[in-house]
């Protein structure tokens, strides 16, 4: 009992320090854009970091489960060429490809779960290779930017539709959707495998079923990324991907989630996001050549990870 007080006394301090570079970041940027809180504002930022979230809430069920998806950005892609390429060719409408993009990103996740859960490598190595793989898959349904997404649509998610800022109810979601997943079995197990994976096994869990629907969750966050990304940009472009492999896991540990599996929230890792976002479009702001941009958002990432270990560390003495 002592421990579970220590460990959620943690949790909340890791997320107080989040929080507070969360608001001196919105401080930074309200001084470069004073109409930062309008709520045409809030939908033109909720809709260009709803593509990071879920992506990173996809990262975070693998890391939950003690791996790295180094293919989250090559499956990314994949849904989103999926996506425009069906719409644009099929009668079936904007639901029937994302339907199919959301069943291809789930395969995908499947088969990494499957290879981790049996070919018995580390999850890093696993998801590499399947970068490639995926990667190779995109060019063959999308060779060079295209496709297309219905011009309402593009609009409604971008600037609101009957006044409501519909990526951030995609937000809330699936924030409602993940805490009510945590009190099921499949979510509480998702934490046991992750968490002590021998352990798990011997109270009776089936750990590599456990890890494949957990990648395939993954992909489900990955796919609805995908597809977030192509409705807001209104087409697909087959590398645009590969940036939020790395941005997801930089969102994630952010967050407070464990290299090692089994401890994290996933409104950690949603205000994760928030801040690489916000950090991203202030680094533009400011003007800083582009050549540098990536190396001061790395220095800043660093400093905080370390700020908030340090903060963490002191909260747990």
């Amino acid at each position: 009992m002592r421990e579970r007080l220590a460990g959620a006394a943690r949790g909340n301090t890791d997320l107080l320090a989040l929080t507070a570079l969360l608001l001196v970041l919105l401080v930074a940027y309200q001084h470069y854009d004073s109409s930062l809180l309008t709520p045409a504002s809030i939908t033109i930022l909720s809709a260009q970091f709803l593509p990071l979230i879920l992506a990173a809430a996809g990262q975070t069920t693998v890391m939950l489960l003690g791996g790295i998806d180094l293919s989250l950005g090559a499956v990314l892609g994949l849904s989103m060429a999926v996506f425009a390429t069906y719409e644009a060719h099929s009668a079936g409408g904007v639901a029937a490809a994302a339907l199919v993009a959301l069943l291809v990103a789930v395969s995908a996740g499947a088969v990494n779960g499957t290879l981790v859960a049996y070919a018995g490598l580390p999850p890093i190595v696993v998801t590499l290779a399947t970068s490639f793989l995926w990667s190779g898959v995109t060019l063959v349904v999308l060779p060079q930017p295209g496709g297309h997404v219905p011009g309402g649509l593009v609009a409604a998610y971008n600037n609101g539709w009957n006044g409501i800022a519909l990526p951030a109810v995609a937000v809330a979601l699936v924030l409602a959707v993940w805490k009510l997943l945590r009190t099921t079995r499949h979510g509480l197990a998702l934490y046991a495998v992750g968490g002590n994976e021998h352990g798990a096994y011997a109270s009776g869990l089936h750990t590599r079923g456990v890890k494949i629907s957990g990648y395939a969750l993954a992909g489900v966050f990955t796919g609805l990324a995908g597809i977030g990304l192509a409705v807001q940009t209104g087409s697909a472009d087959p590398t645009i991907g590969t940036p939020y492999t790395l941005n997801s896991i930089a969102a994630s540990v952010l967050g407070g989630i464990s290299f090692f599996g089994g401890v994290g929230r996933m409104r950690g890792t949603v205000l994760g996001a928030l801040v690489i976002g916000l950090l991203t479009n202030l680094l533009l702001f400011t003007g800083i050549s582009p050549f540098y941009q990536l190396i001061a958002q790395g220095v800043i990432l660093v400093v905080a990870l370390a700020l908030k270990t340090y903060l963490t560390r002191e909260a747990a003495v």
